[in-house]
């Protein structure tokens, strides 16, 4: 029987998690692959753990957890980038695995962690850092290793996820969904970085590296956030037979590659669509197999302790990636020159000829609407909403008329602009 020696840092939600699973699936797996998983070492500043089936050493000095030299393999559940980036490279210099469930980790240093690795002819072990239990690193990996990626789009943050399904569903208001979500523990105290994209771009920036083998900075990905999303807005989009969905998209389309984040309007009917509150979902279209679809938990505990214990039985079975092949230098497109139809919604003062004037805007920039709808405001006394679906345009000129909308004097508040992904 072959037996691992692994040290764990991070013992919070996912750290407790991870080592009750471990304990609880030790004997299937010794029965299913004949390796033994000992946790000998953990690393918590705290000196202790609530488990009491843990009988190894507990280190109050994280950094000095890859020095010990009975360890193969350091998993790393702290997050963010500061102590994590330190014992990344520490665990690599001194001859470990390393695994992590830490995206901001690998989005922002993977290049130099990936290089150090394969110096090492090491393995890097990063599944749980996209989509929690979903095994799609892996897929992307290994399963989709002969084809080219199309293009993907997925919901990658479950926040968010749930806020919209709360809105859209229970017309619950944004900040009475954010509320709720706060409770159930799905969004921090601050959920600056789930709301406002920052999360889901270095999720993206993950997944475009691995799907179009290039290095890829979560600042190269454009992102906007779900924060500025009205009730009005998911009503209307039900009448045009759309659900609204915070989604992260890779399109390689020829010479161009377009990478972003933001919430988007969905035909009812998508897949994408139809998944709700903190699941996750990725579609991805390819050369050969056209578009496979992977949906699960996409946060929380034992989802993501899963798909850690997967890295982990990976090295123990010898399956070491050189990720450092996929740092090819890539051209990434400016943003700007991303086409799609777009949902436009303008609050103006009730007045003659302001449908006029506002046509004659968007006739001017070359642009076709595809539908106007003016609609009553029991709210605010003389001033309604406009709802206009522009065919497909650029961010460029899509920016440029809402500027223009924008200094018209009946136009009173900004300009909501949604785009329409199909």
């Amino acid at each position: 029987m072959k037996k691992i020696n692994i040290a764990l840092c991070g013992v919070g939600n996912v750290g407790s998690s991870f080592i009750d699973l471990l304990f609880t699936s030790r004997e299937k797996i010794k029965s299913n692959f004949d390796i033994e998983i000992n946790l000998t070492l953990i690393g918590s500043r705290k000196g202790e753990i609530a488990n009491n089936d843990f009988q190894g050493q507990i280190e109050r000095d994280i950094l000095k957890v890859p020095l010990h030299k009975d360890i193969d393999i350091v998993v790393e559940l702290i997050g963010g980038t500061d102590i994590s980036y330190e014992l990344a490279k520490l665990a690599l210099e001194n001859n470990k695995h390393f695994v992590t469930a830490n995206k901001a980790l690998i989005a922002e240093k993977g290049p130099e962690l990936f290089k150090l690795a394969s110096k090492q002819s090491l393995h890097i072990g990063f599944e749980a850092s996209v989509g929690g239990g979903i095994p799609i690193i892996r897929t992307l990996r290994d399963g989709l290793i002969s084809n080219k990626i199309n293009w993907f789009k997925g919901i990658l943050n479950g926040t968010s996820n749930y806020i919209l399904s709360k809105m859209y569903l229970e017309d619950q208001t944004y900040e009475d969904a954010l509320k709720s979500a706060q409770e159930l523990g799905f969004a921090e105290p601050d959920p600056t970085f789930d709301i406002d994209g920052t999360d889901s771009s270095q999720k993206t920036a993950i997944l475009s590296f691995l799907s179009f083998n290039g290095e890829v900075s979560p600042l190269k990905i454009y992102k906007e956030g779900i924060d500025k999303i009205e009730s009005l807005d998911l009503e209307y989009g039900k009448e045009l037979g759309f659900s609204i969905k915070p989604l992260s998209i890779g399109v390689n389309n020829k010479d161009e590659l377009f990478l972003g984040t933001f919430p988007s309007f969905i035909k009812k009917h998508e897949i994408l669509a139809n998944v709700n509150f903190e699941t996750n979902v990725i579609e991805i279209n390819s050369a050969n197999l056209n578009s496979t679809a992977y949906q699960g938990p996409g946060a929380g505990g034992y989802p993501t302790s899963t798909s850690v214990i997967n890295d982990i039985l990976d090295i123990a079975k010898g399956k070491i990636f050189d990720y450092s092949n996929l740092l090819n230098p890539i051209e990434i497109s400016d943003f700007d020159a991303f086409k799609t139809s777009r949902y436009l919604r303008l609050m103006v003062t009730d007045e003659p000829g302001v449908v006029a004037e506002i046509s004659k805007l968007i006739a001017e920039k070359g642009l076709s609407i595809d539908n106007l709808i003016q609609k009553e405001n029991k709210n605010q006394e003389n001033i309604i909403p406009i709802i206009i679906v522009l065919g497909e345009c650029s961010e460029k000129i899509s920016k440029s008329l809402i500027h223009d909308l924008e200094k018209l004097s009946q136009v009173r508040e900004p300009v909501q602009h949604i785009r329409f992904i199909d």
